[in-house]
């Protein structure tokens, strides 16, 4: 299955558990992706907007949070694993009607930790720069799961 097909699937099942992402990214566009690294793309609305009229912090970190995750699904993992560091560096702002280019790679995966990296754009503009690393141990038993499954699905009797 192509890389953008692939998480495109895990990025419909995050949305699909109806909790805070599809309350604040549910206009997340996810334009290409290759082995361990995705490009999404996300238009600020009001309601991603600080009492200021800027882009709030806490929208940032969670577009670096599923960047971040969205790499590691780039890895052919289905289960992308839970959080255990994420640090955002603010570089510069954004505004209303600014379009998010959001450029997301995973630099490492092993047995029990990923590490990725996200870039967060506005044009030529860097916006916000961020890390994020995630337990992965059980998310790997849950893919080769998952993989034994669909295999058990497909192969002919």
């Amino acid at each position: 299955m192509p890389t953008l097909t692939h998480c495109k699937r895990v990025w419909t099942s995050f949305l699909n558990a109806g909790g805070f992402d599809v309350q604040v990214l549910s206009g997340l566009k996810l334009i290409s992706a290759s082995k361990g690294s995705i490009l999404c793309e996300l238009q600020v609305e009001k309601q991603h907007l600080n009492r200021l009229g800027g882009c709030h912090g806490g929208l940032l970190s969670t577009v670096v949070d599923i960047g971040g995750s969205l790499a590691i699904a780039a890895e052919n993992m289905h289960a992308t694993g839970v959080s255990t560091d994420l640090n955002i560096s603010f570089i510069s702002g954004a505004k209303i009607g600014d379009k998010l280019s959001i450029n997301s790679r995973c630099d490492k995966i092993g047995g029990t930790l990923a590490y990725t990296s996200v870039e967060i754009k506005t044009g030529d503009k860097l916006v916000a720069l961020g890390r994020h690393t995630k337990f992965v141990r059980l998310a790997h038993k849950t893919n080769a799961e998952m993989d034994k499954a669909a295999s058990e699905a497909t192969s002919p009797e």
